[in-house]
């Protein structure tokens, strides 16, 4: 910990500023060759059954652990009109728990199929049109292309892929199978707040876009701790690709979002080890900062879960050390996207509430409601495989330059 004292942010900032001026568009020859990941095999698989606007939707669910089984429930609120015919599940908690929530909520009982690899004996079941799936992230690009050559429409949970191959695959998946739909779980785009802000920066509300600053600052951590079972794999990177893939491709989704294109680079600075006496072999940045370079602005991030407990009420703009937002400032003002505020530079104006703030199980209940509609032909895909790779390649472009403390450039990562 004592690392953590020797770098000030207001320091970090100031030494990016220094190692971008120093590297230029230099060449990168010596640095480390970057990790694609394997290549991903693609296939069509067959055309879905076509949903009408009265059909009950059939759904199949893989991996029933606590984000599923939330965003399950959510879909029951939202969607009377469907049956669970199967689960596919490993871990007998879960199990248990999809099983009661599913009687609950409309009085079914699914077949289960517990196996690590049993999925694909729920993916091979005509009477299953769509998945629901939350699963460890390295698993969630392998779940993606099975669906599409299964033929089975697919909302999962992001992130999309934690390797560059892997987003590569996905998006090409969907071309081959066109008809088969595919939504990744970025719930902002299924709120009010979001896109309203979205449209006001793109409409020139803060005109120039200048500077963008954004956080993910967590109290009520760490999680993927050994002692927390089946969520432990959360503390290992393997597994969720990092903080910079599992929680901040949020952010990177807002990010691309917005501009509608990749930074050109990125510098960053983190640490691991800082829960080492609670888990000598937890691998995960608990702690990083990145400055990501647009041709003309610049974001800086910072994530971490090192904050008090005691602040864990403060999430949000008013919290002393926690807090998820991005602020968009330009020469006309700047907003505050998670707040739905605009903030003018003109001193005697008024600041602007364009939109109310929903509480977040709204937005994961818009989100699948949304794609139920999707499959009834009522309504767009919110978050495509296209949108779920951009926010993939923002999160190890920013993981690259966090680890080897060095100008990455977006042209590594892409290959």
């Amino acid at each position: 910990m004592k690392e953590l004292n020797q770098k000030t942010r207001r320091g970090f900032l100031a030494d990016s500023a220094k190692l971008v001026a120093a590297a230029g568009l230099a060449s990168t020859a010596g640095c480390a060759v970057i990790d694609r990941g394997p290549v991903m095999r693609v296939v069509a698989g067959p055309k879905p059954r076509t949903i009408g606007p009265n059909d009950k939707i059939r759904f199949g669910i893989i991996g029933a652990g606590n984000r599923c089984n939330w965003v399950m429930k959510q879909l029951f609120e939202m969607d009377k009109n469907i049956s669970i015919k199967a689960v596919a599940e490993p871990e007998q908690a879960n199990v248990d728990r999809a099983l009661k929530d599913i009687q609950e909520g409309l009085n079914e009982k699914p077949d289960i199929y517990m196996g690590r690899e049993d999925y694909k004996k729920l993916l091979a079941r005509d009477d299953v049109d769509a998945i629901l799936t939350a699963t460890p992230c390295c698993m969630h690009a392998r779940i993606f292309l099975d669906c599409f050559a299964a033929g089975k429409h697919v909302y999962g949970e992001k992130p999309m892929a934690i390797t560059a191959n892997e987003a590569d695959a996905v998006v090409e998946a969907q071309k081959k199978n066109p008809h088969t739909i595919c939504q990744v779980g970025f719930q902002r785009r299924a709120t009010k707040i979001y896109p309203a802000g979205v449209a006001k920066i793109q409409e020139g509300m803060i005109g120039q876009m200048l500077d963008v600053r954004a956080a993910w600052n967590n109290a009520w951590g760490p999680i993927g701790k050994p002692s927390d079972g089946a969520r432990s794999w959360l503390g290992r990177r393997k597994y969720s690709g990092d903080w910079m893939l599992e929680q901040a491709c949020h952010t990177w989704d807002v990010f691309a979002w917005v501009t509608g294109r990749l930074p050109v680079a990125a510098t960053g600075l983190g640490y691991k080890g800082i829960f080492k006496e609670m888990d000598p072999d937890r691998d995960v940045t608990d702690l990083y900062y990145a400055h990501i370079e647009y041709p003309d602005f610049a974001i800086d991030y910072e994530h971490s879960w090192i904050c008090p407990h005691k602040d864990k009420y403060g999430d949000g703009p008013d919290g002393r050390f926690t807090g998820v937002f991005e602020h968009f400032a330009g020469l006309k003002g700047g907003i505050s996207m998670n707040e739905g505020k605009f903030f003018p530079r003109d001193p005697d104006a008024k600041v602007i509430q364009y939109t109310e703030p929903e509480s977040e199980p709204a937005w994961t209940r818009n989100s699948i409601a949304a794609f139920t509609k999707a499959l009834r032909g009522q309504g767009p895909v919110l978050s495509t495989p296209e949108t779920g790779k951009m926010a993939t390649l923002i999160g190890l472009l920013v993981r690259q330059a966090v680890d080897e403390r060095r100008r990455v450039t977006m042209k590594e990562i892409i290959g």
